[in-house]
């Protein structure tokens, strides 16, 4: 099932003509639509400013934007800021410093890295921001475009198959649940917490009685998951919201760990990992919703848009994919493709 809420772009291949339309808008240098960025006469260059490479879903996406960038003939220059925000805005710093092309960031935090808009604005380099959101108003100035998921839609579909979920276990919809979150202060944890508030307002029998940060990490997660364990006895909870699938997979592990499997299936996760999917299958997790890793060939699409100025909307929305126990044979495709790609992050 494709969600969608607003004009997306599903899916951005840059052809052997775009390449070479992005390649002569580099080299104009002074062109305004390039961002007057001073683009060398022998290619570009594309800076990127990656928040972490900790998880399966960052490495994905980092591959995935090397190779794409690459592909349209640019160079490829990334830093990973490790989860630190100041360590971030001094990677932008000195990625602005190198004049890229184009500088693209995937922000650890949202209110922390505010000043991000400003120094590409001073510095004269256009920025699109994918993923994660940035204070600051895409489509002014040199903040050209943001790429990402609608997070709070995201929230809103996990929330609902809880609710189904409870009423299935519980004959109507009521129960205790566990909320393992991704990193503190990122947009989408914000965004997906506004999601889960929209629907579990109209279902006050589903109550969250804890919440830990577990980094959008399988060991956080993990930790998170045995700490619950020795805070609430069996018969005291009835499912486990993780933001992230790394995070419900650690969670599963610390559940069967302790022999608490009265909690399986019912654990929710985000992202469709070929991993997520097998648990599935297995009984052992209830639902997950993609979150695509691939950004590369849609940020080199819309940056070329940029360049011929006929992007239509500076907010690009990805869309993404539910997998309900229900439909086991969409989760075995999924599985299937993943494998034949060689990949365990993630589903598109």
């Amino acid at each position: 099932m494709v969600l969608t809420r607003r004009p997306q772009i599903a899916a951005a291949v840059v052809s052997v003509v775009a390449v070479g339309l992005l390649l002569t808008a580099c080299n104009r240098g002074g062109d305004a639509a390039a961002g007057d960025s001073g683009a060398p006469d022998d290619g570009c260059t594309v800076a990127y400013s990656q928040g972490s490479l900790s998880g399966e879903w960052r490495v994905a996406n980092s591959e995935d934007m090397k190779a794409q960038v690459e592909a349209a003939g640019c160079e490829f220059i990334q830093i990973s800021a490790d989860d630190d925000v100041a360590k971030q805005l001094q990677d932008v710093n000195d990625l602005l410093a190198k004049q890229p092309d184009l500088l693209v960031v995937a922000p650890v935090q949202y209110e922390p890295l505010a000043p991000v808009p400003g120094l590409a604005e001073a510095a004269g380099v256009p920025l699109i921001v994918v993923d994660r959101e940035l204070p600051g108003t895409p489509g002014e100035g040199q903040y050209k475009a943001l790429i990402t998921i609608d997070f709070v839609e995201s929230g809103v579909k996990v929330a609902e198959s809880l609710v189904q979920g409870l009423t299935e276990k519980n004959g109507e919809p009521r129960g205790n649940v566990l909320h393992i979150t991704g990193t503190t202060g990122s947009s989408p944890v914000i965004d997906e917490q506004e999601g889960i508030d929209q629907v579990l307002a109209d279902n006050p029998g589903i109550q969250i009685v804890g919440s830990c940060d577990g980094l959008y990490a399988a060991e956080p997660g993990r930790s998170c998951m045995e700490d619950f364990l020795q805070r609430f006895d069996a018969g005291q909870i009835d499912g486990v919201i993780a933001d992230n699938d790394e995070m419900a997979l650690g969670a599963i592990q610390a559940i069967k760990a302790a022999g608490r499997t009265e909690l399986l299936p019912w654990v929710w996760g985000k992202d469709a990992q070929r991993t997520a999917l097998e648990a599935m299958l297995a009984g052992e997790m209830y639902y997950t919703i993609s979150t695509p890793p691939q950004y590369g060939a849609i940020t080199m699409d819309t940056w070329l848009k940029i360049q011929d100025d006929s992007l239509e909307d500076p907010v690009v929305l990805i869309p993404k994919t539910e997998f309900t126990l229900d439909d086991e044979d969409a989760i075995q495709t999924a599985i299937d493709t993943l494998t034949e790609q060689n990949m365990n992050c993630c589903s598109e």
